[in-house]
């Protein structure tokens, strides 16, 4: 599945409807820490509006024919819970705002930590986190089909370098890399794990002891990685800035890509790219 900015959530996305959508931005973002995404509609009277708290998306429409919030029916007609990392914390939140509490913050039987609220126009919110994996016979469901949890595994590279350390603050400054871990060891080595956006790699000092070369004692690489970036010529401009050395530029290629190549100063080939859209 590709990934389209004006519908960033593969999962769900539900439709709130409010009798004023600017309102609702403003009293959202304010009392449970939603941020605004995009607005459409009249200057004078917006339409609709997408936003998000974490990676949870909300659809806001303005009501008209057809259409009702809670406060215009008497009743509700659905709810929606939103997780969030620290749940505690974000009731406080919505307390200090002034929101009307329906359910205290409380843990479940079936293992979700969490509180309701009643926004200004009726619609139900709950907010919460996992707090324990608990099976659904334990509290009396009957399961019509075993789930079973998704294996965690992770795949990310790792690079062997020259100067470890030196390596982690060119990555830092090339790319707004995150230092995730890092453990030092004699002089410049180390063993570092980065992250760019939300992708994680590793960066290691070489020990031919352990048969662990460098591209630049092999006198080449084997292995290249490629960043994709909503814009590529700015990130592989910040990674020149930084000391890399271009291959060759960010371009246009007939494979429907527009992307570059550089080798950072520890031997390593980076292409910096993104799929060009299709026409």
């Amino acid at each position: 599945m590709i990934w389209n900015r004006s519908v960033p959530v593969n999962t769900q996305l539900p439709h709130v409807f409010y009798k004023d959508v600017a309102a609702a931005v403003t009293w959202l973002s304010k009392t449970f820490g939603f941020r605004e995404h995009f607005r459409y509609g009249a200057p004078d009277e917006v339409g609709g509006a997408q936003i998000h708290l974490g990676d949870a998306w909300i659809m806001l429409h303005q009501a008209r024919s057809g259409s009702a919030s809670p406060a215009e029916l008497g009743f509700g007609t659905q709810s929606a819970t939103v997780f969030v990392e620290d749940v505690d914390v974000h009731c406080e939140r919505t307390k200090a705002a002034g929101a009307k509490i329906v359910e205290e913050l409380h843990e479940t039987e079936y293992g979700e930590r969490q509180y309701g609220v009643e926004d200004y126009e009726g619609h139900k919110w709950l907010f919460a986190r996992h707090a324990r994996n608990v099976d659904p016979s334990e509290w009396g469901a009957m399961v019509v089909e075993a789930i079973t949890p998704p294996e965690q595994i992770s795949l990310a590279p790792m690079l062997s370098v020259r100067h470890g350390a030196q390596a982690v603050e060119f990555y830092k400054a090339a790319f707004g890399a995150d230092v995730l871990s890092c453990f030092d060891g004699d002089k410049d080595d180390v063993v570092a794990e980065l992250s760019i956006g939300t992708y994680r790699f590793w960066v290691t000092s070489e020990s031919p002891q352990n048969l662990n070369f460098s591209p630049e004692s092999l006198g080449g690489g084997t292995v290249r990685m490629v960043l994709v970036a909503a814009d590529p010529d700015a990130v592989f401009a910040r990674a020149v800035g930084a000391g890399a050395k271009i291959v060759w530029p960010v371009e246009d290629q007939h494979y429907g890509w527009r992307v570059g190549r550089i080798v950072d100063p520890f031997g390593h080939h980076w292409e910096i790219g993104k799929p060009l859209a299709k026409s």
